[in-house]
């Protein structure tokens, strides 16, 4: 056993295993240095392509703001060939969506919408383009697709965003009782404060109110206006 063994024993022990295994150890040691370095330099670089997005982004929104509008498609093709990888993309596309419909041309916001939650960046963004499409078929009427967009009720942040703007549909569509309760809903489940809540629940008054009304008026039973007959004068006894 190697408590066993003199010091000299023990060093050639140590200089015959070096000898059999040490092109592995040092191959190890180096790879591991490269992966080190190499990781190093690519996180030294996203650090640098996220610098230079954010120049980029800065220009974007100024393009956006001062209404040079074939600046900003130049803007948009550079992130999209240089900047893919970054959020700054995703953001560049929500603000140009916002511009499209400011300029009224849903359809070019549309576009623009369908091209982020196909390579989303960020999650976060992508329920927000999500909620931006639906509001923009609201907008147009299209109330199913609308509806379909929005899906099943979501653990995310927006929950309530998007409680409200189904709301919103079913209130357009007439569907009184669905709103009322879409706009409750948000309500209740507005942990992060994303909604406007002063603004729902004058929604939901409202609603609630409309709804009273038509329940009253369906009480109402409808006063038949009795004919009165019509009398015969002699020709003699008209003044």
């Amino acid at each position: 056993m190697d408590e066993f063994l003199t010091d000299d024993q023990q060093a050639d022990r140590a200089k015959q295993w070096l000898r059999e295994n040490g092109v592995f150890v040092v191959a190890g040691i180096v790879l591991g240095l490269a992966l080190l370095f190499g990781w190093q330099r690519w996180e030294e670089h996203k650090l640098v392509q996220a610098g230079e997005a954010s120049v980029v982004w800065e220009q974007l929104r100024s393009a956006i703001e001062g209404e040079r509008y074939n600046e900003v498609d130049e803007i948009l093709a550079l992130l999209e060939s240089d900047y893919a990888t970054t959020p700054y993309l995703d953001q560049g596309r929500l603000a140009i969506a916002r511009m499209h419909m400011d300029r009224n041309s849903p359809e070019e916001a549309l576009n623009v919408l369908n091209a982020l939650i196909k390579s989303p960046v960020d999650n976060q963004l992508l329920t927000i383009a999500e909620l931006r499409i639906a509001q923009i078929y609201l907008y147009q009427e299209r109330f199913d697709e609308a509806l379909a967009i929005l899906g099943p009720d979501e653990a995310t942040p927006f929950v309530a965003s998007f409680h409200e703007l189904r709301g919103d549909i079913f209130f357009a569509q007439g569907q009184l009782e669905n709103a009322l309760d879409e706009y409750q809903l948000a309500l209740d489940k507005d942990k992060y404060s994303v909604i406007d809540r002063a603004y729902v629940q004058i929604k939901l008054d409202d609603v609630s109110g409309s709804i009273a009304v038509m329940v009253i008026d369906e009480k109402v039973e409808p006063v038949v206006q009795q004919e009165i007959p019509s009398v015969d004068i002699p020709a003699g006894e008209e003044e």
